[in-house]
């Protein structure tokens, strides 16, 4: 059966985008995550990734045409799998009718190449152009070798660590690196819908593919949005000098997608950043979910830390990973795996061995967030397991009045993941009682 790569609404007023980049044709084959265009609205530019793996069916618009969002960009299906719709007229918004196939282009050479006859995207080429990179040296991860941002990204963060030698796995009080300027985070659809966007920021070491799973249990219509925080995952070559820096970039990447009146999910880390954002008065945060939030005492593991930082090999990291559950049953080896994978051939560890020597000494979070959720006025949920090992539960006992907290048996540092029914279903009502 034929799938729509839908054109992603990132924002409540946005309606519409210019499609700017194309990366496939119809025949292409590509896989889960491949970028396989770039939309432009009138804050920021989106590149717009493939949910599923297959043959492209066919393109429904080609370049400089505007599109609706929600509505269908391409079908992806089985090589020699037909559809049946509504061609759209090219080059007009068709909000409120049905956009069609039958728009045959061929590859964008001209429209997505860089010096060279490298192929690129048009955020990827202001990227390199502001950071002085040739693109012509870069391999190009995007379908069909195309250079997006997150090449650029690893570019800078290869160059930075080429200037700066980087400490020692576990030297978590060493002098933290100043921060680059790699433009916005990544920020990535993980699910469409419509109304108020949901945010999502994970935890210390992952990245924002980890919340792809859990998604589908809070079960709501809201477009689903995920961010790399600096120093993880696509967002690797931006890392923050300290904590503050961090809720400043996030902040500043979501102003540049134009992104102001949101729900926030944190997990851990990600939920300190998104109470600090919250308490900061520059969003419109219509609810706020926290869990296993970091930023509310001063205590933390921090041999957990230095463990899974100095951690080079599958079984290493697996010990350590495992002390996030409860039941070590309910840790996927994938999970162990991708982490791996990510560091393997790039800066991840040095960059956040950095972050994490600005953030803990020891066993002592050097941050808090007590105040900004006391400024936090909208509906409020903490969700924690009460077999923690990494932030005590005892942390949450001071908590603003109006917070709803519950507290998980058996649980330990992923409820997101141990008990993922449950707090989808508390995420979903923390959402709608914003209403």
């Amino acid at each position: 059966m034929a799938n729509p790569i839908l054109v992603p609404q990132v924002g409540q007023d946005l309606t519409e985008g210019k499609v700017v980049a194309l990366f496939v044709k119809p025949g292409d084959t590509v896989k889960k995550g491949d970028v396989v265009a770039e939309v432009e609205s009138e804050k920021a530019n989106f590149e717009v990734e493939a949910f599923d793996s297959g043959v492209v069916l066919d393109v429904l618009y080609k370049v400089g045409d505007t599109a609706a969002v929600l509505k269908p960009l391409m079908f992806l299906g089985e090589p020699g799998e037909s559809i049946a719709v509504a061609k759209p007229e090219p080059g007009l918004s068709i909000a409120g009718a049905t956009p069609a196939a039958a728009v045959t282009t061929a590859a964008p050479a001209e429209e997505a190449r860089a010096d060279g006859g490298q192929r690129s995207s048009p955020l990827a080429r202001r990227l390199a152009a502001r950071a002085g990179i040739d693109l012509s040296r870069l391999v190009g991860t995007g379908t069909g070798g195309a250079v997006v941002k997150r090449d650029i990204d690893t570019a800078l963060t290869a160059r930075s660590e080429t200037r700066e030698a980087p400490p020692a796995p576990a030297a978590l009080v060493a002098a933290p690196a100043a921060s680059v300027d790699a433009g916005p985070l990544a920020i990535r659809t993980l699910q469409n819908g419509t109304g108020d966007p949901v945010l999502f920021l994970h935890g210390f070491g992952a990245e924002l593919a980890a919340w792809r799973p859990f998604v589908a249990h809070v079960g709501i219509g809201n477009p689903m949005l995920g961010v790399d925080l600096p120093a993880h995952g696509a967002s690797a070559g931006q890392p923050a000098a300290d904590f503050d820096g961090m809720v400043d970039s996030v902040a500043a990447a979501l102003a540049a997608a134009g992104l102001t009146r949101l729900h926030l999910v944190g997990h851990s880390l990600g939920a300190a950043v998104a109470a600090a954002l919250a308490g900061g008065g520059g969003l419109d945060v219509r609810s706020l979910t926290l869990i296993a939030p970091a930023g509310l005492g001063p205590k933390i593991n921090g041999d957990f830390i230095a463990g899974f930082l100095a951690a080079t090999s599958e079984p290493a990291l697996k010990s350590w990973m495992t002390i996030l559950v409860q039941d070590a049953a309910r840790l996927p080896g994938a999970m162990v795996r991708a982490t791996l994978n990510s560091r393997e051939g790039s800066a991840l560890a040095a960059s956040q061995s950095r972050l994490a020597a600005a953030l803990f000494a020891g066993s002592t979070q050097l941050f808090s967030v007590r105040d900004a959720l006391g400024r936090y006025g909208g509906p409020l949920r903490i969700i924690i397991g009460r077999e923690d090992p990494i932030i005590p539960a005892a942390q949450t006992d001071l908590l603003p009045g109006h917070a709803a907290l519950n507290r998980l048996p058996q649980v330990g540092h992923l409820p997101q993941l141990e008990a993922a029914a449950l707090t989808g279903r508390l995420v979903a009502e923390t959402v709608r009682a914003a209403g």
